[in-house]
């Protein structure tokens, strides 16, 4: 009896996970294989792949695809430049200052995608803040259009999950031993030659899960491409939203949904067989 005791407690949370998260992720995969009947919202009788056939052969929704994985792995690799020494910088400060950097670095996730997507239109707009520090600098007469843009929605996604490279990054840097850089320091290296050749390579684990964590944001973001690309981007968020909300073709909708989620399930194996690579070869060494 007492054995079972855990698992009963246990029971409660398992009956939840599976009401709220594996029930509406095996609908999604059923009404993927569904379609509508002529002139009808109610799903037609039979399963059928002709979804996932719309899907390859429609170059719109192929296109759609091919540029949120783009989209995505450059806001990785930007949040990834950036994020770097903003890590450095919080992991090796203390006192108030790395608590207030913290806490700056929590303000988007806070706020939700709404509200730094909405500051960042009075940002990048024809007559925001940047186009005016532009014009004020003499460095442009006119403005430059960063809205309805692939470059406008990159800043956005980059502003928008660069907390989540910079906290791993902070977790994996704040316990590297300061003593290792201090002595290849002592042997000749140079700055640039410590980060190259000690800090990132023992930053690894924090930069694969920041990796996975900002590609899979990105991959999956509604908000600010919608609002930043002014519907001019089409990415996989802002077209599944399109099939569910405007066109009400709910089973097209529910293959997006299954082809994103099949992306993020091969993203973090491939994460997960990179850090076990990493881990064999430090072992090795």
């Amino acid at each position: 009896m007492r054995s079972s005791t855990p698992l009963l407690f246990l029971l409660p949370a398992v009956a939840l996970s599976a009401v709220v998260f594996l029930a509406p992720f095996a609908w999604l995969i059923y009404a993927s294989f569904k379609t509508q009947g002529a002139g009808s919202l109610l799903m037609a009788d039979g399963l059928t792949v002709k979804n996932y056939a719309r899907l390859v052969a429609d170059s719109y929704f192929a296109a759609a695809f091919v540029r949120t994985i783009g989209l995505s792995a450059l806001t990785t690799l930007l949040t990834l430049v950036v994020g770097l020494p903003v890590a450095r910088l919080i992991a090796t400060g203390s006192g108030r200052a790395k608590g207030l950097l913290l806490a700056l670095m929590l303000v988007p996730l806070v706020c939700g995608a709404l509200l730094p997507s909405l500051g960042m239109i009075h940002l990048l707009g024809p007559l925001g803040v940047v186009n005016g520090t532009l014009k004020l600098l003499g460095l442009t007469t006119s403005s430059i259009k960063f809205l309805g843009t692939t470059g406008g929605v990159v800043l956005g996604l980059v502003q928008a999950f660069l907390p989540l490279m910079v906290l791993p990054l902070v977790n994996t840097l704040s316990r590297l031993p300061r003593d290792v850089e201090h002595a290849a320091s002592s042997l000749g290296a140079s700055p640039l030659r410590v980060w190259r050749r000690v800090i990132l390579p023992l930053a690894m684990p924090g930069i694969v899960a920041g990796a996975v964590l900002v590609f899979s944001a990105a991959f999956t973001a509604f908000v600010t491409p919608q609002v930043l690309g002014q519907g001019k981007i089409a990415t996989f968020g802002t077209v599944a939203y399109q099939q569910a909300a405007l066109v009400l073709d709910w089973p097209f909708a529910s293959t997006l949904a299954v082809v994103v989620l099949v992306a993020i399930g091969l993203a973090l194996i491939l994460s997960a067989q990179f850090d076990r690579l990493l881990r064999r070869r430090r072992l090795a060494a």
